[in-house]
């Protein structure tokens, strides 16, 4: 199912027009209509187990990644909430969720604070009153249900459960990237709403709890994979077109892509392998962080090869490759890098020589 769902998704999100209102609902609906949007869980009494393994959403991140990068974000926003809810929410959160992925709803994750941040204020008689914003609030229009988290008086990291769907709220004109257009990453305010206790998802810092929190991070580099493995297979597929695919210095280019994306790709699978099948949650986190900073330089390099070997032909908006090496240059960015990359090696340097067993 998940093959002939991915190979949908591809044509659509070709034939699709790339504009500033650009949206992946057709693709989307692919998923809608096939049961894919519930198909990581199963029902248990009200609620539900998460049952979405690594040997199934890997190559199912990775194939929609490949398909259309907007498409691959949102679902992995969709499965990263059914697990997050499966883990730390009440039976009566589950059964909301469940039902809204039941029929049809997509759910998103939506962390970064607009301008004003969003703010949580106790108000009494278990009532919480919202204010601020959260921006690049990806599937805006599309997305039902978000976790949002904030931050509490002392510093802890909490998640709200809320629906998102009143267009009214909804800012998309703050997302004018060159890439990502279809991903819908706009601003949401939420100033003024009232919502019942009964919202919060788990108890203080359960988000951060690894290797869920940054463990999860495969996800996101299984996703940018798999656009890097479209570029490196379309490079391939312009050159022979060309007949310039045995020219000495081609040949180089496509070597060093190959390198560069199943260096990627052998990254991202010990990540998973660390995150979903380890003990050692520390380590898991570690492992999954610096898989999508090799992804990210991957990318990057794959990106340069390609633009390198077609000239000035990979430019052009019509392009087959252009629109994926947009979407791919833009999705790669995280934040703050730099930081993530130190706290990491000093982390993994003290399970020098561990880690090379």
């Amino acid at each position: 199912m998940w093959t002939g769902a991915i190979e949908e998704v591809a044509r659509l999100a070709e034939a699709r027009e790339d504009g500033p209102d650009a949206n992946a609902d057709a693709e989307l609906d692919v998923l809608r209509r096939l049961g894919l949007l519930a198909a990581p869980i199963a029902p248990e009494g009200r609620g539900y187990r998460y049952t979405f393994p690594a040997e199934r959403a890997l190559p199912a991140l990775a194939g929609l990644g490949g398909a259309d990068l907007s498409v691959g974000r949102l679902f992995e926003g969709h499965i990263n909430v059914l697990q997050l809810v499966a883990l730390f929410g009440t039976e009566a959160q589950q059964a909301r969720v469940r039902g809204a992925v039941e029929g049809g709803a997509l759910l998103g994750v939506w962390g970064a604070d607009g301008s004003p941040p969003f703010t949580v204020e106790n108000v009494g008689d278990d009532r919480l009153r919202l204010g601020g914003a959260k921006r690049f609030a990806s599937g805006l229009g599309a997305v039902s249900l978000a976790l949002v988290p904030y931050s509490d008086a002392e510093n802890r990291l909490c998640l709200l459960l809320l629906g998102v769907d009143d267009i009214a709220r909804m800012e998309p004109e703050s997302w004018r990237m060159r890439g990502m257009r279809a991903s819908r990453s706009g601003t949401f305010r939420f100033e003024g709403i009232e919502i019942s206790t009964d919202c919060v998802v788990g108890q203080p810092n359960d988000y951060r709890r690894e290797p869920f929190f940054m463990g999860g991070i495969w996800r996101c580099a299984a996703v940018q994979l798999g656009a890097i493995e479209r570029l490196v297979s379309g490079f391939v597929k312009e050159l022979h077109a060309l007949n310039r695919l045995d020219h000495p210095l081609q040949s180089a280019r496509v070597g060093e892509a190959i390198l560069a994306a199943r260096d990627a790709r052998l990254q991202v699978e010990a990540a998973v392998q660390a995150v979903e099948g380890g003990a050692d949650a520390d380590l898991a986190a570690s492992l999954a962080v610096f898989s999508r900073l090799r992804v990210e330089s991957a990318g990057l390099v794959v990106i340069q090869l390609v633009e390198r070997g077609l000239g000035l032909a990979a430019f052009a908006e019509a392009h087959p490759l252009a629109r994926p090496i947009r979407d791919l240059s833009t999705y790669l960015r995280q934040a703050n890098p730099d930081a993530v990359l130190l706290e990491h090696a000093r982390r993994l340097a003290a399970r020098l020589p561990e880690i090379f067993r």
